[in-house]
């Protein structure tokens, strides 16, 4: 299995990568609407999961970005009989508190996380980019791919 870097090429500049990131998400109504710049910001999502994880860095253990996945996959599991267009997402305004789970970590943690806390801003606070039990299952994809890079950098490094 190739690591993500040789898919993706080096990532220069991480922090003009992440703003991009977040101008893009912040530019796209919802994460499932039929707009041709949302579907061409989901088309990146690989890409940005993959800058995201490397901005985290393997200071982050995989166990402990686990965590914040579960939290919001425990949403996403309350809501998996609901229709996808509905509106009515169940504990909606837990995915919220994500936000001030990040920010109570270890003060060494937080350094690290703090990239992944402004995306995570951008995706809940920025007009709420999930309105619909569809936005919920894209987000949750998206999240799932920023664990999967980071435990895939987490090794490569480590083996280093």
């Amino acid at each position: 299995m190739a690591d993500f870097i040789s898919v993706f090429g080096p990532i220069p500049d991480l922090n003009a990568k992440m703003e991009e990131i977040k101008r893009r998400l912040r530019a796209i109504e919802t994460f499932s609407s039929d707009s041709q710049q949302a579907s061409q910001v989901r088309d990146q999502f690989p890409e940005y999961a993959a800058a995201i994880a490397k901005k985290i860095g393997t200071k982050i253990t995989s166990t402990q970005l686990r965590r914040f996945y579960t939290y919001v996959k425990s949403i996403e599991m309350a809501n998996r009989h609901y229709n996808p267009t509905s509106r009515e997402i169940k504990d909606k305004f837990k995915l919220r508190f994500i936000l001030p789970k990040i920010a109570g970590t270890g003060e060494k943690e937080r350094k690290s996380l703090h990239g992944l806390y402004e995306i995570l801003s951008v995706c809940l606070l920025d007009g709420s980019k999930i309105r619909t039990v569809a936005d919920l299952r894209v987000f949750v994809e998206f999240f799932e791919a920023i664990l999967d890079y980071h435990a895939s950098l987490d090794k490569s490094e480590n083996q280093n």
